[in-house]
Parts: C-alpha cells; sequence; structure tokens
C-alpha cells in the first residue's frame, strides 16, 4: 500500500510538471496497435449497445406498470376516475 501511495505521488508530479503543450506532444509518441483500437470500440459499442436497450426495456415495463395501476384504480372506483 505505501509502494502504490509513493509511486503515485511521484508519477502524479512529473505529469503536472508537464505544459499541456508537452502532454500533447507525449501523447503523438504513443504507439497504439490498429487491433486494440477495434476491440475497444466493439467493446465500447457493445457496452453501448446493452446500455439503451436496458433503458427502453425498463421504460416499456415502467408503462405497462403505469398502465396497469391507472386500470386497477378505476376499476376499484367503479369506473369513475377521480379529478
Amino acid at each position: 500500500m505505501m509502494i502504490t501511495h509513493t509511486i503515485e505521488t511521484g508519477l502524479s508530479g512529473i505529469i503536472l510538471a508537464l505544459t499541456p503543450t508537452e502532454r500533447w506532444a507525449a501523447t503523438k509518441n504513443l504507439n497504439t496497435d490498429p487491433a486494440s483500437i477495434r476491440w475497444f470500440i466493439l467493446i465500447g459499442g457493445g457496452a453501448l449497445t446493452i446500455l439503451a436497450i436496458s433503458i427502453i426495456v425498463a421504460t416499456y415495463k415502467q408503462r405497462i406498470q403505469r398502465s396497469k395501476s391507472i386500470h386497477n384504480n378505476s376499476v376499484k372506483q367503479g369506473g369513475k376516475r377521480q379529478r
């Protein structure tokens, strides 16, 4: 735990010492493999798709539950709605 803190503190000091221009120049030196970028895009796209589908399903279930609740309340009141 102590070594992790020491490494983190040392690296954050180095990173904060760089100017934004130097940071941007350092990113140009990164060797990115096209296969790793493709995997990142596929995993990110899959996660976004799953999240979008889960939001749609949750909204659909909420609407069904709300309509059942409204229907049950109107049946309990003898078909008359209160305002």
